[in-house]
């Protein structure tokens, strides 16, 4: 995108500002993300999307951000959303610049105990969002659901095993295995845990420790369900010290003990989709997830 496009749009938001600069930022796999600099001193990021799955996906991340920022504290946040604009050609989102800080052991302690917290500030009787939206770029369910286990079969592993299959990834052992465990899931999952707002895909690439012990969490793949499940890709891909998850579960108040079938199941869901993602070199790591948990 030109600059003299990339300003055109802007006017469309309100966004007045002179700017001084326009650089593209990494984590943009699936959009096109850049900072644009100001000549005020200030920032703000944006995300470009081409096409119609673009646009959704776009205004799925702004409605997730709009989401979580209700629930924002002082030491826990996300990027304010500035704006959208959707042409025929593309769609832009415009957010918040905020600047890192230092990823201490303190910070992390502190992130662990406000994502305590911030999973505990909602009063919710069920399971799913207001929208389906997406966990990368793969379409992700969200019907409501007053039962968790029917939800995570119907709404989660379910569909990430029939695109996996309808893909070529699955042999028929691997789509049996996965069947079976998804037909076992009341073995392990509890029908009613404790309803959290869910930022949904809190890998650690998508948390940034900001100045004085804050953090911010970005690209959301928002639902109402299960805690533990946030705390699960947390774990799966690492990055994220064990400090961290130890002050989760002493700020807790509600089963703080870790419950590691509930955690495997949901750290299978993410491996599915990385099969369907990019490929076959991640279901090893999903058979061998499924073999654990059936075996105990």
């Amino acid at each position: 995108m030109q600059p003299d496009q990339l300003k055109e749009m802007m006017r469309h938001v309100g966004i007045e500002h002179r700017m001084s600069r326009c650089v593209s930022l990494s984590g943009g796999s699936i959009h096109d993300v850049r900072r644009i600099d100001f000549d005020d001193h200030h920032s703000l990021v944006v995300k470009i999307a081409a096409g119609r799955q673009g646009a959704c996906q776009l205004k799925s991340e702004m409605s997730g951000l709009q989401a979580l920022s209700s629930k924002v504290t002082e030491s826990l946040t996300v990027p304010e959303v500035i704006g959208f604009h959707e042409s025929d050609e593309m769609s832009l989102l415009f957010m918040e610049h905020l600047d890192s800080g230092q990823h201490d052991e303190d910070g992390w302690k502190a992130f662990g105990k406000s994502l305590a917290g911030f999973h505990e500030s909602i009063d919710a009787d069920r399971y799913g969002f207001d929208h389906d939206n997406f966990i990368g770029s793969t379409p992700q369910k969200n019907d409501w659901n007053d039962d968790w286990v029917d939800f995570n079969r119907v709404c989660r592993l379910g569909p990430q095993v029939e695109l996996a299959s309808s893909a070529g990834h699955l042999s028929a052992t691997h789509r049996s295995l996965f069947e079976r465990l998804i037909r076992r899931l009341g073995d392990w999952l509890p029908k009613s845990p404790k309803p959290s707002l869910l930022h949904g895909d809190l890998w650690s690439g998508n948390v940034l420790m900001l100045e004085g012990n804050r953090t911010a969490i970005i690209d959301p793949a928002c639902s109402i369900g299960d805690a533990w499940a946030d705390i699960a890709m947390m774990q799966l891909f690492g990055g994220i010290p064990n400090c961290c998850m130890e002050a989760y579960a002493t700020a807790r108040t509600d089963d703080s003990s870790f419950p590691s079938d509930r955690v495997a199941i949901y750290q299978l869901y993410h491996v599915l989709n990385h099969v369907n993602l990019f490929g076959r070199s991640y279901l090893a790591q999903a058979v061998a997830i499924a073999e654990s948990v059936l075996s105990r």
